[in-house]
């Protein structure tokens, strides 16, 4: 059997956790021992809000996520396939 080791402080993500309608805050065992984190440890909190969940628009969402050549080849491809998409939707209600 493996011992789970911390991972460093690069590579750390945090634990995901959320608190319970009457202010209580637990972490599953299985979570904590994938950590690396053993019965006894201080562990610190830090609170960091949540940015918005919804947005009231998606542009910009992806920016920098896909490398231009990706992007030009999907927009390309749209392009390309655009008159029979709407030849398809025409035909749907048609």
């Amino acid at each position: 059997m493996s011992t789970p080791t911390a991972p460093s402080e690069d590579d750390f993500e945090g634990f995901e956790v959320v608190v319970g309608a009457d202010g209580a805050l637990t972490v599953p065992a299985d979570e904590l021992a994938r950590h690396g984190v053993r019965p006894g440890a201080h562990l610190r909190l830090v609170y960091q809000p949540q940015e918005r969940a919804f947005r009231r628009s998606a542009r910009g969402i992806l920016a920098g996520v896909i490398d231009a050549e990706t992007l030009e080849t999907f927009t390309t491809a749209l392009t390309e396939s655009k008159a029979e998409r709407i030849a398809a939707v025409e035909r749907r209600w048609a």
